[in-house]
């Protein structure tokens, strides 16, 4: 029996963990100068923000900084607008990174990730 699956990128609503990142913020330079919008999720693949009145379409491509507790964290960012939801949330994709940029990224999620787990397993624990 042979078959084939395939899974067109576009179409993928989840790549990876997403998860929250207090202090965690995106800065692009528009025309305006820096705006900073709060950062409502993250993953190694993508992020979300919200903005309102919204100025993003779908397939917009920007440069944003990562800031970490108001300090730059990754900087120079590509990134790709992938869906803008009525509620004024903007899904993004990151474009491919510098390699350093990707290590950096993915510690941060699992840093996030760990945490989870250990505050998971001490709430377990308590109960």
């Amino acid at each position: 029996m042979d078959f084939e699956i395939k899974i067109d990128e576009e179409d993928k609503l989840r790549q990876a963990f997403r998860t929250r990142v207090p202090g965690l913020d995106i800065r692009i330079n528009t025309s305006k100068g820096p705006l900073d919008f709060q950062v409502r999720d993250i993953s190694a693949t993508g992020f979300a923000f919200a903005d309102n009145p919204r100025g993003y379409s779908a397939g917009l491509e920007f440069t944003l900084d990562l800031l970490l507790g108001k300090k730059l964290f990754l900087g120079e960012i590509k990134a790709k607008v992938m869906r803008v939801l009525d509620n004024g949330i903007i899904g993004c994709n990151f474009l491919p990174m510098e390699r350093r940029q990707e290590i950096r990224l993915d510690k941060l999620v699992l840093e996030v990730q760990k945490r989870l787990i250990e505050l998971r397993k001490a709430k377990r624990e308590a109960e």
